[in-house]
């Protein structure tokens, strides 16, 4: 699910678990978000994965001054549907005062141009119901020759041990 519930489930060997957090530092706010695995990455999960990755990369290059959001979010869902998945929510949002502003990445949205020196998500994600989701969310700030990610944490398979 893009936006869990919290359960009583206990984590468990082979559990996939997604964090989306954040912070507020003098009255901003930021936003990400990373998929972790309990003891192991399951083989069929890595190609998952790493598409999401992938195209968290492509989009930051495609992100810049004068580029629209329609456009990429629609690379994204191209991708994605190539590889037999679905875009099910906003590639990204604007953040700021609040953690969710305007605009809203997506294709369904409409046009958006980006400008330099806004504050935005770009967070691909793919969700399979009931079973898992991974999604990879970077808060990066619009610049005059593309776009920088604000968050500085590691993107590779993160694993974490489930009994100590």
């Amino acid at each position: 699910m893009p936006h869990a519930i919290p359960t009583q489930k206990k984590i468990e060997s082979g559990d996939i678990i997604t964090i989306d957090f954040g912070c507020k530092y003098q009255g901003y706010c930021s936003d990400m978000t990373r998929t972790i695995f309990v003891d192991f990455v399951q083989d069929y999960i890595k190609p998952i994965y790493n598409l999401v990755l992938k195209n968290q990369e492509l989009t930051i290059k495609e992100m810049y001054d004068g580029a629209n959001t329609r456009i990429i979010s629609k690379m994204v869902e191209n991708d994605f549907k190539l590889n037999r998945f679905d875009l099910v929510h906003a590639l990204g949002h604007g953040v700021g005062l609040e953690v969710h502003e305007e605009p809203i990445i997506s294709s369904k949205r409409g046009d958006f141009i980006l400008r330099e020196n806004m504050i935005l998500t770009n967070e691909p994600g793919i969700y399979i119901p009931k079973k898992f989701g991974v999604r990879i969310e970077d808060t990066i700030v619009i610049t005059k020759h593309g776009a920088k990610s604000l968050t500085n944490s590691n993107k590779d398979y993160v694993i974490v041990k489930g009994k100590i």
